[in-house]
């Protein structure tokens, strides 16, 4: 794009947002825009994303045709992902210190062309930070790039939508009306109240208490004490307190639900299975479709109530098992049977022929010995 258009790009854009925001800055670069629905905790929201070579401009569109600013995420640190399971592969994981969070394009190959635009993005970005700073090394720089982890607590964890998970990441403890999901400020994980009953000052809230899960509370224990002075040195008293002072433990009674160890030695989430994904299952031809996750690994089946549940409803070893496809004219080749001595065991129903087909090589695969 001409430096003539880009700036009459970056105007128009800067005119379209509600309020007073300065977008046209020396050096900026418009390079992509377009809508993508949001994952919140409920239900999927569109948002109008604008991509330049250093931030990346999160808005909401208004009725009025203009845009609502929600957040200007730099490029410094972010990264940019698709999940390993096959059952999401129009989504995007973007992860920054400010914001975090999972974006659903409206075709894989949509999807695709972000996670491109956006990674060259994020890497231009950090070769161009070397320059102007050359106390960095390109080592450094390119760090920044890798799958390296992050400090607990320095970045905003992505948070799980309430659907993908029935119980508590932790403890397993069934959700209910009454026993309410709660997400790890630190995570993004969903547990109970129970699990989630300390608060904790994290560095991308400004060392604000929030809430968090047990797990995240020791580990942010383990790093207040290997950051703290030793004992005897000048000003211990004061240093070693200063992160103590927002971790908070609040006693709360625990509603444990007892999982055989069984089904619990595989997560929904797992991602070195054969296939994971949504079916339909029924018991019959004549019993009701579930919707449910499943997931095949070491030629076993399990079954799931949600995509991030840690613990199985049930577990088949495959092992005896046969395979068929149901022809039928409505079915479309998406309904296929596992059979037992002849018996029909379960019907499952895919969404597509396509991935019917894959599902029912990954069943041969698992009857096999």
């Amino acid at each position: 794009m001409k430096q003539g258009d880009n700036f009459q790009k970056l105007m128009q854009i800067q005119y379209s947002l509600n309020g007073h925001h300065e977008i046209v800055q020396p050096g900026r670069v418009f390079l992509k825009e377009g809508t993508l629905m949001k994952l919140s905790r409920k239900d999927m929201q569109p948002r109008v994303f604008f991509l330049f070579n250093d931030a990346l401009l999160y808005t909401t569109p208004l009725q009025s045709g203009m845009y609502k600013l929600n957040n200007m995420l730099s490029l410094a640190g972010m990264k940019v992902k698709k999940p390993t399971q096959e059952a999401y592969q129009n989504e995007l994981k973007i992860e920054s210190v400010e914001r975090s969070f999972i974006l659903s394009a409206s075709s894989a190959t949509e999807r695709d062309e972000w996670l491109e635009a956006i990674s060259r993005s994020i890497e231009e970005y950090a070769k161009k930070r070397i320059t102007f700073c050359p106390s960095r090394s390109l080592d450094e720089a390119d760090s920044e790039n890798k799958e390296e982890v992050s400090p607990l607590g320095s970045k905003a964890p992505i948070w799980i939508p309430d659907t993908r998970a029935t119980m508590c990441m932790i403890c397993t403890s069934e959700f209910t009306l009454t026993w309410r999901r709660h997400h790890c400020r630190a995570c993004g994980k969903i547990v109970c109240q129970a699990c989630s009953s300390n608060k904790c000052g994290l560095d991308y809230l400004k060392n604000q208490p929030a809430r968090v899960c047990e797990h995240c509370f020791q580990e942010l224990q383990k790093l207040d004490h290997q950051h703290s002075p030793k004992i005897g040195s000048p000003g211990n008293h004061k240093s070693s307190s200063a992160l103590s002072s927002v971790l908070q433990s609040i006693p709360s009674g625990r509603k444990q639900k007892k999982i055989p160890a069984a089904l619990k030695e595989v997560s929904a989430n797992t991602e070195d299975s054969s296939m994971s994904g949504y079916l339909y299952r029924s018991k019959g031809n004549k019993k009701p479709w579930k919707h449910l996750w499943f997931v095949i690994k070491n030629k076993v089946l399990y079954t799931y109530a949600a995509s991030e549940d840690v613990a199985a409803l049930e577990s088949q070893p495959l092992l005896g098992f046969t395979v068929t496809q149901v022809k039928d004219e409505n079915s479309e080749s998406r309904v296929f049977q596992l059979l037992h001595k002849n018996m029909v065991f379960y019907v499952f129903k895919a969404d597509d022929a396509h991935s019917a087909q894959k599902w029912i090589e990954a069943f041969q695969e698992g009857t096999i010995l």
